[in-house]
């Protein structure tokens, strides 16, 4: 009798064991018949049974089982769309625990190919809330997104994430997050298909080392920048601009002068190369230099914002600092006749650079009007900085009937940025 008892209790744990393994069996005949529905039910039981719980197999289909529906939740008229809301957190945790069980590697392939299915959800996510201004968010999701691709070696899209993730940063004004995450990227010796982000990513370390006033890194990093983008005079540029931001005028005036003679006159790009040329020369107080870069690009390309915007704030600043040096000896205290000849002498300079900045602020304000309205809306800036410039030189010649439209437009476009 008893050994019946026995008997009839391991035909019993063999029964369930069984049903246990054909739940995981059944969950992906499920799946590839398309009733998502069935397999999740199937592949739950499987998750938590102590037959099949600590099995890879199990886990690995959960993971896909769960991307699946990730994917049909995007689908408006799928029957399973709403099948489950926490589809990516199971199917991010069942390839965790997939990855931790197969030791044997048996299921690395198609596990990595659910971590980037995952990977890519949190990464589309950052990209949508970062278009909607939604910054904060934005970098939890690219956060997500560097984790899960690190698990999968992912490089492309952990590429991808560290940029949006450091660029959430910035607009947020979290200069360490900046470093951090850029600096990641700056720290690959290579990146594929990178090559339209890294201007961002090193115009915008360079600039955080400058206001650190770490030379040593600025330098570092500019130098870095010219051997990962091989052959581009945009980083020759870069790295010109950071010497004679270090002090090194003669070193800075060199590469710019290097990187212009290696320009091909040809492409597309060379009379905007010409500008950042001539901004570098600028930078360097070499004005007739940058004088000459800036009229041969508008005789290349005579309708642009560039070459007209470059050489208009050029000759505005050049104003400015005579405006400085007046109020400097101003500030000293009295001012003797001697004085008073030179900040009239220095009144006449300003004048007549204010006068001759007016046409090029204008040229660059009507390339901006001419463009179409989604184009003017990403000039916003540009537009403003270009109208409150030509206001001041309007003012300071007296030419108030000229600063009248000028006002009006920027309080319009200081009352559309308020809302």
């Amino acid at each position: 009798m008893k050994k019946i008892a026995l008997f009839t209790a391991l035909l019993t744990l063999a029964i369930a064991v069984n049903a246990q393994t054909l739940n995981v069996q059944s969950a992906m005949s499920d799946l590839k018949r398309g009733y998502l529905n069935k397999a999740k039910t199937a592949i739950d039981k499987a998750c938590v049974h102590e037959d099949t719980k600590d099995d890879a197999k199990t886990w690995y289909y959960a993971g896909l089982i769960y991307s699946q529906i990730g994917g049909e939740t995007k689908k408006a008229k799928s029957k399973f769309k709403d099948l489950d809301p926490d589809w990516c957190a199971k199917a991010y945790n069942a390839a965790l625990r997939c990855k931790e069980l197969d030791t044997k590697g048996e299921y690395t392939n198609g596990n990595n190919g659910v971590f980037k299915f995952i990977g890519n959800e949190f990464f589309n996510k950052s990209c949508d809330l970062f278009n909607s201004g939604d910054y904060a968010n934005a970098l939890k999701e690219a956060e997500e997104a560097i984790k899960i691709s690190n698990n999968s070696g992912e490089s492309d899209l952990a590429n991808n994430a560290y940029y949006i993730a450091g660029y959430s940063c910035q607009m947020l004004k979290d200069n360490d997050g900046v470093k951090k995450y850029y600096g990641e990227l700056v720290r690959k010796p290579k990146l594929k298909n990178f090559e339209d982000k890294l201007p961002r990513v090193y115009n915008t370390m360079i600039g955080l080392y400058k206001e650190a006033h770490d030379t040593a890194k600025v330098i570092r990093t500019a130098e870095r920048y010219t051997k990962v983008m091989t052959g581009d005079p945009n980083a020759s540029l870069l790295l010109a601009s950071a010497y004679i931001w270090a002090g090194n005028q003669t070193k800075g005036v060199e590469l710019a002068e290097k990187a212009v003679s290696e320009l091909s006159d040809t492409a597309k790009s060379y009379p905007i190369l010409l500008c950042a040329a001539a901004g570098i020369y600028e930078e360097a107080h070499e004005y007739a230099k940058a004088e000459a870069n800036y009229k041969k690009s508008s005789e290349l390309q005579p309708n642009q914002f560039e070459a007209n915007y470059g050489m208009g704030i050029m000759i505005y600043n050049r104003a400015a600092e005579k405006i400085q040096a007046i109020n400097q000896m101003a500030n000293n205290g009295s001012i003797s006749e001697e004085d008073e000849i030179t900040i009239n002498k220095l009144t006449e300079e300003s004048n007549h650079f204010f006068e001759q900045a007016i046409p090029y602020l204008v040229k660059a304000i009507q390339y901006i009007d001419g463009l179409s309205p989604e184009e003017q809306t990403h000039n916003r800036q540009n537009l403003y900085n270009g109208l409150s410039s030509l206001r001041t030189c309007y003012v300071r010649l007296d030419l108030l009937k000229e600063a009248q439209p000028i006002n009006a437009r920027i309080a319009e476009l200081e009352k559309s940025a308020k809302n």
